[in-house]
């Protein structure tokens, strides 16, 4: 070590520190010693300890985030073998830790020396980041990870999980959020946690979807997001609670000098529950829970049951935390539902493959989406093919087949194949990023609203204050203290909005998006369903019923010239056409290309014959005279509410195509299962003819139908279902019947992931199958029954202790084991839906796993 102190003197003399900004102040007034030194009105260095540099005195380091602790730092990170540099402007002193080589640190100090002094060449240019000094308080520090700097420090790492430390994170709520907000929904993260007692964050990973750097440049956009550094109030309630509990069995069992200080900090520790009756009491004139708590309190403290008063303070502080924990897991859970996103996508720049940051990409490019990753964003596929797992988003189990021209949404998964996906929308646009705003939205409301729990919770609250009157009268004031303390609504106001929270996520992991807990809630109330015909109890699309033919063509000839002339075409009657054909397994006929024209019809030349295909009307512009036998079959077909298409051979009429709805075909499954459901009265409402519109309601065994309704005149016929006293459900187009879905008590929408933002409907089925609403109604049916059972757990166990403190000798202590058992049950079994959401996504993960296998 000396002679290292000796050379490193000798080097101090020799070297040349030019910057009169940095160097001056770096100039050391004595020899660099082993140990620290006190801190004098100049600086000095100690390089003693190979592999770090320590700076003291410097002027510029009282001022961390300052112009010349700036240039400092970029110096520093200039010289590549510099790993890491930590100001501290409280003590003044900076920190350089840096690599060396087998022949030992000296040459790298004297090259970090130069370049700091603005003699040396360099090496790595550095550009320190956009979060240098955000939110800092006179600490820096800066990580050098490859090509960037982070102030995230690894504090410890192993394959697949890396805990990195911020010292700015502690007591930032505002930054937790940032961090949480980044990593719930980013593709390869599987869990993490974020601590802000400790400013660490645990990130556990897949190393073939996320990497080190990427997390690490996450972690980084959230600091830059985060505005508000404002330290946040400590959190005192849990360890003073056990302080309290601690301080009273002291002083009851060893030590009763200390009972006076122990009611002190018992006191101390109650002051929510007084906090929260003063609210109910005053601000809003009603009783609720927390008044039932005071007073238990209060009863506490006036007979010097100091323990047990402790006791109770501390399972109310341990029950706000599990509950808080809990609904930050679901709400986690939920937001994860639709799936995850990547932050770093495959430009394709020029034919070359870049590494860029999502919020850059803009609607216009070109990316690349190999197997096993996650679609980022909203688009076409450009070129390519690829199997594409999309039960995130829609809820469907089976892969789906994606080639050119077809539609990608972000958040589903690439199993096998390579596309080239045309960006529509990125980023905060995309439908997974609309969806992951929406539950946002509705799992905070749900935890404010008035949910059913905090209404048991309020009804029971003066049958408990009537019984513990009966029992002070009777029994005394122990037995009174313990009745009270057995209030019925402690648990089931915890447990209530934990159903609410898991049955959301339930239905998301089923691919249906609510929208608002009050209509999940509804849902099991509903004894009327009004559907809307078209694209509801049939599709959008078309399909071919009858084959009509004229002269000596046959029913296969004129489907397969008729598919022959649309098979360029991609409209609903083009796609119509193409599917019946399909389905003879027939090779498609060739086409001349010469004869091909589009205009009012299509013409196109098919095995030596013109062939025209279109309307009756472009039929007489062509010339071609229609049957007298074709007239009734006009008429039949209209009364029906469907169409005819007219194919032209030649200069005659060969045949025609009946297009009709299609009806769905699960449509009277869902008929029969909401009967069995207990459904009191079921009606279609259309705008269709009446005859197909009573044809259909008569097919699929409905109550009434209304015909031919515009659609502003839909909320109307739900108002007339309402004043006969039904609750009513209504199932149509999210857009278009805007006004009927805002009347109806609930509303739902079968119209898919792709009308989300503009869809108003309560309810939307992310997948357009009508079986879903059989889904739904099961959940909020046993989202009812789950709250129903959490209130018997709760009232059986509060009944047998308020029974033990009338008919025997239970006091406060009791009533405390028998609550919290009846709570810590009802909690239990609010998760039962969570915990089918997790199985369910299991299995949809082995699915997953097993297709891409076999590719």
């Amino acid at each position: 070590m000396s002679s290292l102190k000796t050379k490193l003197d000798a080097q101090r003399k020799r070297s040349d520190l030019a910057s009169p900004q940095v160097s001056a102040q770096l100039a050391p007034p004595r020899p660099m010693r082993a140990r620290k030194p006190k801190l004098q009105s100049g600086a000095f260095v100690d390089a003693n300890e190979p592999g770090k540099i320590q700076i003291f005195g410097a002027a510029f380091l009282s001022d961390p985030t300052g112009p010349t602790a700036r240039l400092f730092v970029e110096r520093a990170f200039s010289a590549d073998a510099v790993r890491s540099v930590f100001i501290d402007g409280k003590r003044g002193k900076a920190e350089i830790h840096y690599r060396f080589g087998e022949d030992g640190p000296l040459d790298e100090i004297q090259n970090i020396s130069k370049i700091i002094g603005g003699a040396g060449g360099v090496s790595v240019p550095c550009k320190l980041p956009a979060t240098y000094g955000h939110g800092a308080d006179k600490q820096i520090f800066l990580q050098r990870y490859g090509s960037q700097l982070s102030g995230w420090k690894v504090k410890h790492e192993i394959a697949g999980r890396v805990r990195f430390q911020n010292p700015i994170l502690i007591r930032r709520g505002a930054l937790r959020q940032a961090i949480e907000g980044e990593l719930v929904n980013a593709f390869g993260i599987d869990k993490f946690s974020v601590q802000e007692f400790t400013g660490t964050v645990l990130v556990h990973y897949s190393a073939k979807q996320i990497q080190k750097h990427q997390i690490i440049a996450l972690l980084d956009s959230a600091l830059e997001k985060t505005e508000d550094f404002s330290l946040a109030p400590i959190d005192y309630d849990l360890p003073v609670a056990l302080a309290t509990v601690t301080l009273a069995g002291l002083s009851r069992f060893v030590f009763p000098a200390l009972t006076p200080l122990s009611a002190i900090v018992f006191l101390y520790s109650v002051i929510p529950s007084f906090k929260g009756a003063y609210d109910l009491l005053v601000k809003e004139k009603r009783l609720g829970v927390d008044v039932l708590d005071a007073i238990v309190v209060a009863a506490c403290l006036a007979t010097g049951q100091i323990l047990a008063g402790s006791v109770l303070s501390l399972t109310l502080s341990v029950s706000r935390k599990l509950v808080e924990q809990t609904e930050r897991k679901s709400k986690r859970m939920l937001l994860n539902v639709f799936g995850k996103q990547p932050r770093f996508v495959w430009l394709d720049a020029d034919g070359a493959a870049v590494e860029t940051p999502l919020e850059k990409v803009k609607p216009g490019d070109i990316i690349i989406v190999h197997t096993g990753e996650s679609a980022p964003v909203d688009g076409t596929v450009f070129d390519g093919m690829a199997m594409i797992d999309q039960h995130a988003l829609t809820g469907e189990s089976a892969p789906v087949e994606k080639t050119t021209g077809d539609e990608v949404f972000a958040g589903t998964t690439v199993i096998a194949g390579k596309i080239r996906v045309s960006v529509t929308s990125a980023g905060s646009e995309t439908t997974a990023a609309k969806l992951a705003q929406i539950l946002n939205e509705t799992s905070g409301h749900t935890l404010k609203a008035q949910s059913s729990g905090q209404l048991l919770a309020d009804r029971a609250v003066v049958p408990t204050l009537a019984l513990g009157g009966f029992s002070l009268a009777v029994r005394g004031a122990a037995s009174a203290v313990a009745v009270v303390n057995c209030d019925l609504g402690t648990g089931i106001r915890m447990a209530a909005p934990i159903a609410m929270l898991s049955s959301l996520t339930l239905a998301a992991q089923q691919g249906v998006l609510v929208k608002s807990g009050r209509a999940l809630e509804s849902m099991s109330e509903i004894d009327t369903y009004l559907f809307d015909k078209t694209g509801t109890l049939t599709r959008e699309r078309p399909e071919v019923g009858r084959i009509l033919t004229f002269g000596n063509h046959d029913e296969n000839t004129i489907l397969s010239w008729a598919a022959a002339a649309e098979n360029k075409f991609s409209h609903p009657i083009a796609k119509a056409i193409l599917d019946r054909f399909q389905a003879l397994d027939l090779p498609m006929p060739q086409t001349d290309e010469t004869k091909y024209a589009v205009g009012y019809g299509v013409t196109v030349g098919v095995d030596g014959h013109v062939v025209r295909v279109g309307s009756a009307r472009f039929m007489a512009h062509e010339g071609i005279k229609l049957p007298s036998a074709l007239d009734r079959e006009i008429e039949h077909v209209h009364d029906e509410g469907h169409s005819l298409i007219m194919i032209g051979v030649d200069n005659e009429l060969g045949g025609a195509l009946e297009l009709r709805a299609a009806e769905r075909n699960e449509a009277q499954l869902v008929i029969s299962g909401l009967r069995e459901r207990g459904a009191k009265h079921l009606a279609i409402i259309s705008g269709d003819h009446d005859r197909p519109t009573r044809n259909l309601a008569k097919r699929l065994g409905m109550d009434r139908y209304f015909a031919e309704v515009l659609p502003q005149d839909k909320a109307r016929y739900v108002t007339t279902l309402q004043k006969e006293g039904r609750k009513v459900c209504f199932i149509g187009d999210g857009i278009n019947d805007s006004i009927a879905l805002k009347q109806a008590n609930v509303s739902i929408s079968l119209r898919g992931a792709s009308s989300i933002a503009t869809d108003t409907a309560e309810i939307v089925f992310m997948e357009e199958s009508l079986e879903k609403l059989l889904q739904i109604h099961d959940i909020s049916r046993d989202l009812q029954r789950n709250i129903k059972t959490s209130w018997r757990m709760i009232v059986g166990a509060n009944a047998l202790c308020i029974a033990g403190a009338l008919f025997g000798n239970f006091g406060v202590m009791h009533s405390m084991v028998f609550n919290q058992i009846g709570g810590l049950a009802a909690v239990a079994n609010g998760l039962i839906p969570l915990r089918k959401a997790s199985a369910l996504q299991r299995e949809k993960d082995a699915l997953t796993a097993l297709l891409a296998a076999q590719q």
